[in-house]
């Protein structure tokens, strides 16, 4: 087994096809930018009226070291190769903050080149809610549709806390360094609750929201978002630093009638010879939860988790339990994301179990995996999935370790942040051992 580049392919190998794809123009054009009035003037659709189809925005926080590596020219120039495949009722929009001032690109099936539809005049934090709500609601105002995609493409490693005050590497979705250096990840992120607050504020719902970031797939992240969009699409481990395949994925997944295609698709790309110098030996887990039902799965939960062994125990054992994060100080202590289907094979009675699997199976409509995926933090550390019993969707448990630990990550203690979460109040951990030690603790203080 290969030993994973963990930054060298996507850095070189990616870069020197986008210029032959697109050219050295375009690879500029793509820092600097445009300026005259007519690439500054959005196009409106006749009469303001709705366009049929759907409008995709790709919100690139790239002023991080994945912009520093030149990721986002890379995917950009796939996005600017894959617009051949852009339908007429169709539109895409990326925002794009990276060293340079804040824009948004629009890309036409017709033109080669993305064209800048809007450009700010000063640098601005794309990880405050705020700025995401004011470019969600200028993209629903100027290029309204009959339904709207997101992909939110960054750092990210889902429901946990973010970690603003520190400004360590840890972090929720997103980095935003400001005018310090790209290379040290030290920035503002977005709380996923403040994400699911400012799409409201934006005034939109998503047909789907992918996230291409790593360990976004996660049952606390889903339920956060379950009513801003119809599909979470994500991954519940370390994503392999290349991303999605954005060309495949223009052809098939973005605009696709069925969005859980772009789950097919960059399995397809990951285990595909032709792109190993992208993905190298990464692997991949990746699926698509329908959040409708969440609720009804949170109540099933609230229903089982009383007696289950997480009631009977203090610390619920977890031991041999699939996980997608390696438990290490060298993640700065971030949870193991145990499968959550894994989890409750091991947790509930058979009877609850049955009852939790069906559930299970009719909220992620679409699940992929590879065989084995890096898990890190060697080069050569893999983790095995365990194909008749995952699920791809990832849910914390609590564990006694995570507390010890707590003075040694930024983070803090990842109990006592998991019993804020939207999740822990609807899914009825606080009626466990763990859960009524922890209220009891509390209401000591």
């Amino acid at each position: 087994m290969s030993r994973p580049s963990l930054y060298f392919p996507k850095v070189v190998f990616r870069f020197f096809a986008s210029v032959v794809q697109t050219g050295l123009l375009f690879i500029f054009g793509l820092v600097t930018g445009c300026s005259s009035e007519d690439e500054m003037s959005p196009v409106r659709p006749p009469s303001g009226d709705f366009v049929e189809g759907r409008t995709v925005l790709v919100y690139m926080c790239a002023q991080n070291s994945l912009g520093a590596d030149l990721r986002h020219r890379s995917d950009s120039a796939e996005l600017a190769e894959g617009r051949k495949f852009l339908a007429d009722e169709d539109r895409l929009l990326v925002f794009l903050d990276d060293g340079g001032k804040p824009r948004i690109y629009l890309f036409t099936r017709d033109e080669k080149h993305p064209r800048v539809v809007r450009r700010w005049t000063e640098d601005i934090c794309s990880t405050k809610p705020e700025t995401f709500a004011e470019v969600l609601n200028w993209t629903r105002e100027n290029y309204p549709s009959r339904e709207y995609g997101l992909v939110m493409w960054s750092h990210a490693d889902g429901w946990l806390p973010a970690t603003d005050r520190n400004y360590v590497r840890p972090y929720s979705f997103g980095i935003d360094t400001g005018s310090s250096s790209m290379r040290g990840d030290k920035g503002p992120q977005m709380d996923v609750r403040d994400m699911a607050r400012a799409i409201v504020a934006g005034g939109m719902h998503f047909r789907y929201i992918f996230f291409d970031a790593c360990l976004m797939q996660n049952i606390e992240t889903c339920y956060a978002l379950r009513g801003v969009t119809d599909y979470v699409i994500a991954s519940p481990m370390s994503i392999p630093a290349a991303g999605a395949f954005y060309t495949h994925q223009m052809q098939n997944g973005l605009f696709a009638a069925d969005p859980t295609e772009i789950v097919g698709t960059y399995w397809q790309d990951v285990t595909d010879e032709v792109l190993w110098n992208d993905y190298d030996d990464y692997g991949i887990v990746i699926s698509a939860v329908r959040t409708r039902r969440l609720e009804e799965l949170a109540a099933l939960m609230a229903e089982v988790l009383p007696r289950s062994e997480a009631a009977r125990e203090l610390w619920p054992d977890v031991s041999g339990v699939q996980y997608y994060q390696a438990y290490t100080s060298s993640y700065f202590y971030r949870p193991h994301n145990y499968d959550m289907r894994d989890a409750m094979r091991r947790l509930l009675s058979a009877g609850d179990y049955a009852r939790m699997d069906r559930l299970l199976d009719e909220i992620i409509v679409r699940k992929e995996a590879t065989d084995y995926f890096w898990i890190g933090p060697g080069y050569w550390t893999y983790g095995t999935v365990d194909k008749e019993h995952y699920c791809g969707l990832s849910m914390f448990v609590p564990q006694e370790v995570y507390g010890g630990n707590s003075r040694f990550t930024p983070l803090g203690d990842l109990n006592e942040a998991f019993r804020h979460t939207e999740w822990y109040e609807a899914a009825g951990w606080k009626h466990t051992r763990w859960g009524r030690n922890t209220e009891s603790a509390k209401d000591m203080l």
